[in-house]
């Protein structure tokens, strides 16, 4: 079917039903932003295949909603259908349910799958329809209804996170877990995130693309854990390690009936904004259950990298920086003996020096090699087919990582490829300046992301230049590459030890150029004053950062000493460990420059 005959049969399931809307959000039962594709229903529908987005069908409109970071390629991909782009975060764009509320007629039916929305997200809705006596159903998945050859779901081997690389003990996790519920005056949690399952029983599978992730649940009380999934992949060691550490493994779907069953009286711990609407109502329903409505601890708790995973993460960027240096020195070769490179070429070839690294477990997200004006859009992956061809002139984006035992890595280069324009060359100086202002900055304890943002926007916002996406995301350990609660950007969050975040400050000139430049960083404590406790950030990425396109005179001694120095350290700490021929590349790349 096309998109427009797929919107055509759920507008005929729909006038069946007397639904007057459906939404069908990116989404999977368990709040993720990257899910298996047994749940990328929203790209099935819409045609759309941007990781973020909401497809809103009604009788008349066919609308999608997705942000800045994807407007270019959602009107290319929505082109030829009728599906309208409704470019979120612009002042002039309703929200989803906004929208639904002015358009739809009194006693309207929206209907949704309500395991695809947060708690959080259904209770703004009700408010928002309820001048017009909107209803909810929630058991609606028309979309889903009609995917013949819909992909399974996933259930591959769940493995073993040792202690040597978790630094802490499923054990010793639970035992600071009840703790933190006691605090919050709550008998019990139940856990609808996968990072948050996998971090918390120390295990890992292949169940999400480039996220190592089960698909599963957890419910711990303070005599009880539970792991809820599909049992057919648990191994022995798996089920021996978790027994051993007072976990018990049930059937993934059990989740539901056991808190409807619940009959002792217990207050469970529920986090709104990631627990899913179905599973929410469950509990809701349940007379023996009081929900205490709270924030999830184990976020707070999996964001502040214990020592051995901080360690380890460094060890997991020199793993990355070998595999980095050793793909630009045969880039670089390759072009100069005249070869013909494109995109998918060179991502593949990537993969492949990733792939020999020690602990290598595969890629923390679909690499984006994007030359040229397909570096404009943010989340561009290349394709087998139409992959552009890399020349000897402007610019080439390379934002990947990988996965490993020892962590997550995610980095960004923008390399010169030969000649640049001006206007290239101004906003690659101005990008790295910005980079430079957020990687040596000392900032108070108490201090959140938002408070932060600025000082790398200040740069740009000088010459009237900005970019519609946050300036850092956390990162998990061989979890999510984008991890919360912290990032640079939030306003609640306090900034900790520990914490790891992405510095990754952009231009992006649509038909012209994309450029970032992205270092990963962890948070350290600094000196301590009698105005309180001073931190910083110290830098795990070991890929040096081209100077080839920099406008010395904008620059200050300050700028051309921190980027002489960062670039000889990534130099000394990979060079004694890659081939003749990166060491070559990475020697010329790391010199020093002056003006």
């Amino acid at each position: 079917m096309t998109v427009n005959e797929k919107i055509a049969k759920i507008r005929e399931m729909m006038d069946a039903n007397k639904i007057d809307a459906v939404i069908i959000p990116s989404a999977d039962p368990h709040m993720s932003e990257y899910f298996s594709d047994h749940w990328k229903t929203r790209a099935w529908v819409s045609g759309f295949t941007g990781s973020a987005g909401t497809f809103v069908i009604t009788k008349k409109v066919a609308g999608l909603w997705t942000d800045g970071r994807y407007y270019v390629q959602a009107e290319k991909q929505l082109a030829g259908s009728e599906g309208v782009l409704f470019k979120m975060n612009e002042p002039e764009t309703p929200k989803t349910y906004e929208y639904l509320a002015k358009e739809l007629s009194e006693n309207a039916v929206v209907g949704i799958n309500g395991q695809l929305f947060s708690a959080s997200y259904i209770k703004t809705m009700k408010e928002s329809f309820a001048k017009k006596n909107i209803q909810i159903d929630s058991n609606v998945d028309y979309a889903n209804d009609i995917w013949e050859d819909r992909p399974a779901e996933s259930a591959t081997e769940i493995y073993n996170l040792s202690v040597e690389y978790a630094g802490k003990t499923t054990a010793e996790k639970l035992t600071e877990l009840r703790q933190k519920l006691k605090e919050k005056e709550a008998d019990a949690i139940a856990i609808n995130t996968l990072d948050g399952v996998a971090w918390l029983y120390n295990i890992r599978a292949n169940d999400v693309a480039c996220t190592p992730v089960a698909v599963a649940y957890a419910y711990i009380s303070q005599d009880e854990a539970v792991f809820f999934t599909n049992t057919n992949r648990v191994g022995e060691e798996v089920l021996k390690s978790l027994k051993d550490n007072g976990v018990v493994v049930r059937p993934y779907e059990e989740i539901f009936s056991s808190l409807k069953e619940l009959d002792k009286e217990t207050s469970v711990l529920c986090d709104e904004k990631e627990m899913n609407y179905g599973l929410y109502h469950v509990m809701e329903e349940n007379e023996n259950i009081h929900l205490v409505l709270a924030e999830n601890p184990i976020r707070l708790m999996k964001a502040m990298k214990n020592e051995v995973e901080t360690k380890n993460t460094y060890e997991a960027y020199i793993q990355d920086g070998i595999a980095e240096a050793e793909f630009y020195g045969w880039l670089y070769e390759a072009l100069e003996n005249g070869e013909s490179i494109t995109e998918y070429q060179a991502s593949e070839k990537l993969y492949s020096f990733r792939a020999q690294r020690e602990h290598f477990k595969g890629d923390s997200f679909t690499a984006i090699i994007a030359y040229r004006d397909n570096a404009a859009m943010m989340h561009y992956a290349p394709k087998v087919e139409g992959s552009a061809v890399i020349n000897r002139s402007h610019f080439l984006l390379n934002d990947s990582g990988g996965q490993y035992l020892t962590g997550t890595t995610d980095t960004t280069r923008t390399f010169a490829m030969g000649e640049l324009t001006d206007e290239e060359r101004r906003d690659y100086t101005l990008v790295l300046k910005s980079v430079i202002a957020m990687s040596t900055v000392v900032f108070k304890e108490g201090t959140t992301g938002y408070g932060l943002d600025v000082l790398c926007r200040a740069p740009l916002w000088k010459y009237g230049l900005d970019y519609r996406c946050g300036t850092g995301h956390g990162v998990g350990y061989l979890l999510n590459v984008h991890e919360g609660p912290q990032s640079l950007g939030d306003r609640t969050t306090k900034l900790q030890e520990g914490m790891v975040l992405t510095i990754e400050p952009g231009i992006y000139t649509e038909g012209s150029h994309g450029i970032r430049i992205e270092n990963t960083a962890v948070i350290k404590k600094g000196e301590k004053t009698e105005y309180g406790q001073f931190m910083h950030f110290e830098t795990f990425t070991v890929v040096p950062i081209d100077t080839v396109p920099l406008k010395l005179d904008m620059m200050t001694d300050e700028e051309i000493e921190w980027i002489n120095k960062f670039n000889h350290h990534a130099y000394e700490t990979v060079a004694p460990y890659v081939s003749e021929r990166a060491e070559k590349w990475l020697k010329k790349a790391s010199a020093p420059i002056s003006k």
